[in-house]
């Protein structure tokens, strides 16, 4: 019989898609063992501070890859969107997993005034907004400057409850996470009503052409050792290729930027055949300024359209927002 272990962040969500891959990998192979160890990461104990001020890339991985090299775990789940570009050497991206909605999606008290045809655009003046995000401020900053962005970090449910106690009117959130913490019914097209932390909420997916999301955003990636043939043919039953596909065009837009938490960057791709779509923006802090662009190419080589983008992008005006950010981080 053999035995995995899964190296997890204790978080809520976490241990959902951890289990969801465990149950999935059992049963395409009767017989395999597979145990959860949590173990904390940086972002996970530092909550007090925003996301982009903590650090940088890394934030919620690199405890956990560091028990891959320690051989203590053999494989991890992570939310792709958290994992840096670049993979350290000896590890490697085994599966990616089918993709959830990949959007944002707005979040309010259910008991708001006309709360289920509420959207970023027709918020009210003043509006408070929690997110955690510099990608998504910047592209609510640019068609709404007249709404109050304040950092929010926690877990879902925090986040939730903070709304609940009113010390925000409305937050971005992650449409997936909602989707698999069974919060929302991913089926459902338009406002999804939903319960939690003693409270009700509506979830209102906000549309790409509105908000691009984060690069992978929806994305499972799977991770183990780089020689670890066993566990890497185990972990092929759950590789989604059209989600690889996307992954690996979008990573390598954001690779290309040297892009991370401290830098407003989405993309998000699409396949059609053999073709792959492929959309991505960098903003300036302030949303005064989003450079945006889209390139279609073939599906035989994903990162080659990601890459060729960015380098669109950097030629259009990308390359003084990322200069510009950089000096301000004080790199």
């Amino acid at each position: 019989m053999t035995r995995l272990i899964l190296g997890t962040r204790g978080s809520k969500l976490a241990l959902t898609q951890s289990e969801m891959m465990a149950a999935a990998l059992r049963a395409a192979h009767p017989g395999l063992t597979v145990e959860l160890q949590i173990i904390s990461t940086k972002g996970d104990r530092i909550l007090d501070v925003a996301l982009s001020a903590v650090g940088d890339k890394g934030l919620f991985v690199k405890e956990l890859e560091q028990a891959l090299l320690d051989r203590e775990v053999d494989f991890c789940v992570h939310s792709c969107k958290d994992l840096p570009s670049g993979v350290p050497d000896g590890l490697t991206l085994a599966a990616f997993p089918q993709r959830a909605d990949s959007r944002d999606t707005l979040v309010v008290k259910a008991e708001v005034r006309d709360a289920a045809q509420l959207s970023i655009l027709t918020l009210p003046a003043g509006t408070v907004v929690g997110t955690s995000s510099l990608r998504r401020a910047s592209q609510i900053r640019a068609v709404r400057s007249d709404l109050v962005l304040q950092d929010v970090r926690g877990n879902v449910d925090t986040r939730l409850r903070k709304l609940a106690e009113g010390q925000y009117d409305a937050l971005v959130l992650a449409s997936a996470g909602l989707d698999r913490l069974s919060f929302t019914d991913a089926t459902i097209d338009g406002p999804r009503p939903f319960e939690a932390v003693d409270a009700r909420f509506v979830s209102l997916p906000i549309p790409p052409d509105q908000m691009l999301p984060s690069v992978a955003q929806g994305i499972l990636a799977i991770e183990c050792r780089a020689g670890d043939d066993v566990t890497i043919g185990l972990l092929a039953a759950l590789d989604h290729a059209p989600s690889r596909a996307a992954a690996l065009a979008e990573r390598a837009f954001l690779g290309r930027l040297e892009g991370g938490c401290q830098v407003p960057i989405a993309a998000i791709a699409s396949l059609d055949g053999d073709t792959l779509h492929l959309r991505g923006l960098v903003g300036s802090l302030d949303g005064a300024t989003l450079i945006t662009g889209a390139l279609t190419g073939d599906l035989a080589d994903p990162a080659a359209i990601g890459t060729a983008l960015a380098e669109d992008l950097l030629s259009r005006g990308a390359a003084e927002i990322l200069a510009e950010i950089a000096v301000q981080a004080g790199k």
